[in-house]
């Protein structure tokens, strides 16, 4: 998806707050008359991404290589080249010493994109990707991660257990990932299945704000929402 027009104070900030003011005064671009909502949405979401993925990276008190390189990574996963990676770089960079905490960037990230937990899981999929990168997880990183789980409101223990420190076999993990309980009946299971699959639908996704370059994070979600189905599947055959 090509960026349209600029980015402004003015307009992000009537979307993000203060974080999306003070990036659009950093950056200083502007959006092009006649940007529709969903356009403004997703510009709004790419700041929001970026500059959560900043804070992630320096929550031990430096970035290091390795961090860089997940980002990169992750840009690259998504397409980014030219202006658009050029533009996140900049939020990036910007990010990383502004006044705002991650949590400013997290609830105005979640607000942006209406609490969709679909959207919540493949943003948390990229955070642990950069918390992760040098090795080992700071405890400032896991507070990032345990911050995101409550400003997109997840289930709590959704981050345990990403993190494997929660204990937990792959039926539990598989139940958690649907959304149900381990007593839930087939028809529910069906249900909770069916429903999830409806909720990544590319359309659906890109109609809660998720813009297309997101899209490989959402169906990396969906394999491991029809892995647990068919996990599910098995342990009651």
């Amino acid at each position: 998806m090509a960026w349209t027009g600029k980015l402004i104070g003015g307009v992000l900030g009537s979307l993000l707050g203060p974080v999306g003011a003070a990036i659009g005064v950093g950056i200083g671009h502007q959006f092009d008359k006649g940007a529709d909502r969903t356009r403004e949405a997703a510009q709004s979401f790419h700041v929001a991404f970026f500059g959560c993925l900043a804070k992630m990276a320096r929550a031990d008190g430096r970035i290091t290589q390795a961090e860089i390189d997940a980002v990169e990574q992750i840009m690259a996963r998504l397409g980014y080249a030219g202006p658009m990676r050029d533009q996140a770089i900049a939020i990036f960079r910007r990010a990383k010493d502004d006044p705002h905490t991650a949590t400013d960037y997290l609830r105005q990230l979640a607000d942006v994109v209406q609490f969709n937990p679909q959207i919540a899981m493949t943003f948390i999929a990229a955070l642990h990707a950069v918390a992760q990168a040098d090795g080992t997880i700071h405890p400032n990183e896991r507070e990032i991660l345990l911050q995101a789980e409550r400003a997109f409101r997840l289930r709590p223990g959704t981050v345990d257990a990403l993190l494997g420190t929660r204990k937990s076999s792959a039926i539990d993990d598989a139940y958690r990932v649907l959304g149900v309980a381990p007593d839930a009946s087939e028809e529910e299971i069906k249900r909770a299945y069916r429903q999830k699959c409806v909720e990544f639908h590319p359309d659906k996704l890109a109609s809660k704000g998720l813009p297309d370059e997101f899209m490989t994070y959402a169906q990396e979600q969906l394999a491991k929402v029809n892995a647990a189905y068919e996990t599910i599947k098995k342990a009651r055959a």
